[in-house]
């Protein structure tokens, strides 16, 4: 499926209490370096009413997702290990359909 965008996709549970912090800490430490990054298309931070943290990040090809990937989640485990109640899980795919 060369040729097709991708998708990194970050998940984990925060603190109730502070997952205000959390996106005020990614925003401004992660999302002025995410534009950089090679093969970068946009990034979306959802919080669900359970406090579950969901980070996808749209990229051109696999080699930028896995270099998102490699890059970012070692800034997460570095920088915001202590606002999350468990540690984040990463996966990507091929995005297969968009609007």
């Amino acid at each position: 499926m060369s040729g097709q965008p991708f998708a990194a996709i970050r998940r984990g549970n925060a603190n109730p209490e502070i997952t205000k912090k959390f996106a005020k800490r990614v925003k401004a430490d992660t999302f002025p370096y995410m534009p950089k990054m090679k093969g970068f298309n946009g990034h979306y931070l959802v919080v669900d009413a359970n406090d579950t943290i969901i980070a996808v990040i749209h990229l051109t090809d696999k080699e930028a997702t896995q270099t998102s990937t490699e890059t970012l989640m070692w800034w997460i485990k570095e920088n915001l290990r202590p606002l999350l109640a468990s540690l984040m899980e990463a996966t990507d795919g091929t995005v297969v359909e968009s609007a």
